[in-house]
C-alpha cells in the first residue's frame, strides 16, 4: 500500500474514533477554547510552525457567552515562519479572562524540525516553552465562607511548562497530536480553587488529536473536513468536527459541531495577503441560560516567502518546488 493511501486511511480511522470518543460530556479545561482550528492550526499544535509557504501573523478575539456580565474573553496574537535547514519558529501571546475571578496571561515560543518523507509528504516535530501567569481576584466575589483564605484578596502565580507536537502532512491532508502542559508544572497559586489536582495546583497534562483533509471538487471549489479531540486525565474527551467549503481560495463558509457544547457557523475570506474569519457559536448546554451567543474573530496577514516546504492543508497559495505541488 502506498504511503499516501495509508496516511489517508489512518486519518479517517482517527476521525471516526474521535466521533466515538467525543460522544461523552466534556468538563472545564485549563486551556482557552476556540472554534477556528482551520484558520489557525498552529494554536492547537506547535508542529505547524514553519510548515506554510508564507509567514502568517494572526490576531484572534473570542467573546464567549456574549452579553453576560463577566463572561470569558480571550485575545491571542500568534505568528510563525520557516527557517533554513528545515527549521521553523513561532510564538503565541495570549490573555484569557476566564470570567469571574480568574485570568491567565501566557507566552509560548516554538521550534520545529521537518523531515521530508517523499515528494509530497513530510513530518514535523515541534516543541514549545510555555510561560503562564495565573491571577485570582476574590475581592468582588460573594462567598458562603467569608473567612476562607483561598477566596479572599488577590493571588498570582507563574507556571513554566512545555508543549510537544507532531504532524504528518501533505498536499491534501494533515494529522497529528500535541501535549500541552507536558511537565504538569505548578501554578504557584497556594490554596486557590482554580485546580483540583493537589494542594500545589498543578497544570493538568492535555492531549489533542487533530486531522484535516481537503477534497478539490474542481479548480474553483473545494471541501475540507477536520476533527479535533481534546482530553485530559481529569476530563472526558470532547470532539470538534468541521466542514468548510471554499471558492477560488478567496471565500469560505463553515459548519461545525462541538460535541455536547455548541453548534458553530462561520464565514471568511482572503484578499491578497490579508484574511478575515468570523465564527458564531450557539451554545446548547446549561450555559445557554447565561447567553447562547459566542463570537470569534481572526485577522490574518501573510508575509510572502519564496521558498520552503509546505502543504496545501496549511497554506493558501500553490507553488512548484522540487517536484512538489504545494500551497
Amino acid at each position: 500500500m502506498e504511503m499516501r493511501n495509508f496516511q489517508h486511511i489512518a486519518l479517517l480511522a482517527g476521525l471516526l474514533t474521535g466521533v466515538w470518543l467525543g460522544s461523552t460530556d466534556a468538563n472545564a479545561q485549563q486551556l482557552f477554547r476556540r472554534s477556528q482550528y482551520l484558520v489557525n492550526p498552529y494554536l492547537s499544535n506547535p508542529a505547524v510552525a514553519g510548515t506554510s509557504n508564507d509567514s502568517p501573523i494572526q490576531a484572534m478575539y473570542r467573546n464567549q457567552w456574549a452579553g453576560f456580565d463577566g463572561a470569558p474573553r480571550t485575545t491571542v496574537l500568534s505568528g510563525h515562519t520557516r527557517l533554513p535547514n528545515k527549521l521553523g519558529i513561532g510564538g503565541i501571546l495570549y490573555t484569557d479572562d476566564m470570567g469571574g475571578a480568574f485570568k491567565q496571561t501566557g507566552l509560548e515560543l516554538t521550534g520545529t524540525y521537518t523531515i521530508d518523507l517523499n515528494n509530497y509528504d513530510a513530518v514535523s516535530f515541534g516543541l514549545s516553552a510555555m510561560a503562564s501567569q495565573w491571577s485570582f481576584d476574590g475581592t468582588q466575589l460573594e462567598v458562603w465562607d467569608v473567612n476562607d483564605p483561598a477566596l479572599i484578596g488577590q493571588q498570582q502565580g507563574m507556571a513554566i511548562d512545555a508543549n510537544f507536537g507532531m504532524m504528518i502532512f501533505g498536499d491534501e491532508y494533515a494529522f497529528g497530536f500535541s501535549i500541552p502542559a507536558l511537565l504538569q508544572s505548578s501554578t504557584n497559586l497556594p490554596g486557590s480553587i482554580i485546580l483540583e489536582d493537589g494542594p500545589d495546583n498543578r497544570l493538568i497534562r492535555h492531549f489533542r488529536f487533530m486531522g484535516h483533509y481537503r477534497y478539490d471538487i474542481n479548480t474553483n471549489f473545494s471541501l475540507e473536513t477536520a476533527g479535533l479531540i481534546r482530553m485530559t486525565s481529569a476530563t472526558s474527551a470532547q470532539l470538534d468536527a468541521y466542514l468548510r467549503g471554499t471558492y477560488a481560495q478567496m471565500a469560505w463558509v463553515m459548519l461545525g459541531l462541538r460535541a455536547s457544547d455548541a453548534v458553530v457557523v462561520g464565514v471568511g475570506g482572503n484578499y491578497q495577503d490579508y484574511g478575515l474569519a468570523y465564527t458564531y457559536d450557539v451554545t446548547n448546554t446549561d450555559a445557554s441560560y447565561l447567553s447562547p451567543h459566542t463570537h470569534e474573530l481572526t485577522l490574518t496577514y501573510r508575509i510572502p516567502r519564496n521558498s520552503g516546504f509546505n502543504a496545501q492543508s496549511m497554506g493558501s497559495r500553490k507553488l512548484l518546488e522540487r517536484k512538489r505541488i504545494v500551497k
